[in-house]
């Protein structure tokens, strides 16, 4: 509820707010995006606050204050992205083109440059667009919330957006321990203790190689298929250092 009343405020008062002051339409953006990570900030307080989380960061404050990142996450919770949203300064991410007539959430979705899940070349246009224009973006390979326990088959698109915009990955691991928040798990049903929730940000896997071998003449789909290959072993294998 409180995530819902967040949205709610920031799209009747912040948004028509900022889009009042601000110059253009980029800044509009960054203002409205800025907003929602304040909000995305206090509604991560509110968990732990309550005692429902622990929220545990590593690397975070170094690695996710920059601007023009392409962060990629694996997805085991709901709260995934709000999370990872908060410890940035900046950022827009792909959401579910329900969302977008969602009366809670509509109007920051428009007025932030979230971009609607409508798959195909259209989505990794609009997010090479949104990189070069200097923004951040947030983006989960899976597509959706991973299964109990483990990964999801990966999607190409986050390896297409970084062949096509020369931006490096930015992997973050996301554990949660009790297992909460999960795909097919009802939002109330939570464990009896405070579930601690932990992102830790990796070294980036750059993408030079790649774009090397297709000036070289690779097809473009096997580059991207070797990229997220390797995008995925490194999911696997924290997550496997997660569990032993």
């Amino acid at each position: 509820m409180s995530f819902g009343v967040l949205g709610l405020s920031l799209g009747v008062f912040g948004v028509p707010w900022i889009q009042l002051r601000a110059r253009d339409e980029a800044e509009r953006r960054l203002r409205v995006q800025r907003g929602a990570i304040v909000a995305f900030r206090i509604f991560m307080r509110i968990m732990t606050g309550l005692g429902l989380t622990r929220f545990e960061r590593e690397g975070v404050a170094e690695r996710l204050a920059g601007s023009g990142l392409l962060v990629v996450a694996n997805h085991p919770t709901l709260i995934d992205a709000p999370a990872i949203l908060s410890c940035m300064r900046s950022g827009a991410c792909i959401t579910k083109q329900a969302n977008t007539s969602n009366p809670t959430m509509s109007r920051v979705i428009r007025a932030a440059g979230y971009i609607p899940n409508v798959g195909g070349q259209a989505i990794v246009e609009a997010c090479v667009q949104s990189l070069r224009a200097g923004g951040s973006l947030l983006l989960f390979p899976e597509g959706t919330r991973s299964p109990g326990g483990g990964l999801g088959e990966f999607q190409r698109g986050a390896a297409h957006i970084a062949l096509e915009s020369d931006r490096d990955l930015l992997p973050v691991l996301v554990t949660c321990d009790p297992p909460t928040l999960m795909r097919g798990q009802k939002w109330y049903d939570v464990p009896d203790r405070p579930f601690e929730l932990r992102l830790q940000v990796g070294d980036p896997i750059r993408v030079g190689p790649y774009r090397e071998a297709l000036r070289e003449g690779e097809p473009r789909a096997r580059a991207a298929r070797r990229l997220t290959a390797e995008l995925r072993e490194y999911f696997e294998k924290g997550l496997r250092g997660v569990a032993a």
